[in-house]
């Protein structure tokens, strides 16, 4: 139990860690845990062999709650969307998208922006990284940058549908597929929550973060909605849901039932590892695969 409490509260960070801003110095430490407070936020985008504007794939990465947009994909210094997936796959740019998603902790007040604060934030970051690219975009997310990345193209449909703010309109049309990795599309696991609202209460914290709590909430209504719009709007949009099989600590954190959902060309899959580590490869071992998989599938239907 006590893993699922770090990797929402984190724990203390490692003397050693490296703060040198870039990519490198991001992967420098690992550490101990999943949340990194000290790296940046914002896209960062890694050299490609893309033949042009329109060429190739962008491959966008967007990690989940208490993430790092480096260390959420990185097990033993290996960053596997550069490492591993770029020897693998031609003519893509990878682009990994950090974004603050503390909900509390024991010494500082919890991120306050909101679901629809953060996927308008990607929004205006991935418009102006494109100015003058057309080329498609995949959209691989763990957690809940899953819901982020969800509401973010049905914030774009609306303005394609209003005909206003081209820029952020055009990341929904330009939008190939999704692969959702240990998504809660219908919130967290009872038991998930009910611990992290009672870590809450116990550490007597003034300021969590009450708009993600209210969205991770099992069925929660806010999801409900979500659910149905994004399900209206991906019809033509390659859809993967990748569960956990694992546990983290005694609980599934994102349970069966909840990393998939019913709509158009959707497929299911799962990978033998807990919510944490399903996202993290330093190996072309039977999880990368299936994930370069998946990838790989919605990249050749678009070709």
């Amino acid at each position: 139990m006590y893993r699922l409490f770090d990797y929402i509260f984190g724990r203390p960070k490692s003397t050693k860690a490296n703060e040198k801003g870039d990519a490198e110095g991001e992967l420098g430490d690992e550490g101990t845990s999943d949340t990194a407070s000290n790296d940046l936020i914002g896209p960062l985008e890694f050299p490609n062999d893309c033949g042009g504007p329109a060429s190739g794939f962008d491959l966008v990465f967007v990690h989940g709650l208490c993430g790092s947009r480096l260390k959420t994909w990185t097990r033993d210094s290996v960053f596997w969307p550069r490492d591993l997936l770029k020897e693998d796959l031609k003519n893509v740019r990878v682009v990994t998208w950090g974004y603050g998603t503390n909900i509390a902790n024991a010494s500082t007040y919890g991120n306050e922006e909101s679901l629809f604060g953060h996927a308008t934030a990607l929004l205006n970051d991935l418009a102006r990284l494109r100015q003058g690219i057309t080329r498609p975009i995949i959209f691989i997310c763990h957690g809940l940058g899953g819901l982020v990345v969800k509401q973010a193209l049905i914030t774009s449909d609306s303005y394609n549908a209003l005909g206003g703010h081209t820029a952020l309109s055009e990341i929904y049309g330009r939008t190939s597929g999704v692969v959702f990795m240990g998504t809660p599309h219908r919130g967290i696991s009872r038991e998930s929550y009910s611990q992290i609202a009672a870590k809450i209460a116990k550490l007597s914290l003034d300021r969590p973060n009450d708009h993600l709590l209210e969205t991770l909430r099992p069925d929660s209504d806010i999801l409900d909605k979500q659910r149905e719009d994004f399900t209206r709007i991906s019809k033509e949009m390659a859809i993967v849901c990748i569960r956990e099989e694992l546990p983290t600590g005694v609980v599934l954190v994102v349970p069966e039932a909840s990393a998939s959902y019913d709509g158009f060309n959707v497929a299911c899959g799962a990978i033998h590892a807990n919510h944490m580590d399903m996202v993290k490869f330093a190996t072309r071992d039977r999880g990368y695969n299936r994930a370069l998989g998946h990838i790989r599938n919605i990249m050749d239907a678009k070709l």
